[in-house]
């Protein structure tokens, strides 16, 4: 069984084909939050969310899941997330205020010009108040 923190694209309520990919194999899934902020990164046809660690009081917002995951399924999330992005794991708060830690993937490389701070910390908030779309490729769906 797998605790990962997923905030974007991977969230099972996103509307992507890997946020049903990720839906498919949890188990168990809960509001959650971790320290840091995040931003949206314009890529293709729509933008996608960058998690940087902070020690201040700053959180983003997400679901903390666990997942059953087959042989394979790991590096099919690691693939996905690409270069720019490394495992790793961090102190989760879920709603209720339970503590645990979880895996999830950390913007590992400079902000590219044009990024926005979503402030909040809500990736979803953010796409339905501002209008714009997640980011789709033949690889994550329309």
């Amino acid at each position: 069984m797998l605790r990962l923190f997923v905030y974007g694209t991977l969230q099972p309520h996103a509307g992507t084909r890997m946020g049903r990919w990720v839906a498919e194999r949890m188990v168990r899934g809960e509001p959650a939050s971790v320290p840091g902020h995040i931003h949206a990164v314009c890529g293709g046809n729509g933008w996608f969310p960058a998690l940087v660690p902070a020690k201040s009081a700053a959180r983003v917002r997400g679901t903390l899941c666990e997942l059953a995951l087959r042989p394979g399924d790991l590096a099919t999330l690691d693939r996905y997330e690409g270069r720019e992005y490394r495992r790793a794991s961090l102190p989760v708060r879920t709603q209720e205020g339970r503590r645990t830690r979880a895996g999830l993937y950390l913007w590992r490389i400079e902000l590219p010009g044009g990024s926005r701070p979503i402030l909040g910390g809500d990736y979803l908030a953010w796409l339905e108040r501002t209008g714009r779309r997640a980011f789709t490729t033949p690889r994550n769906g329309a």
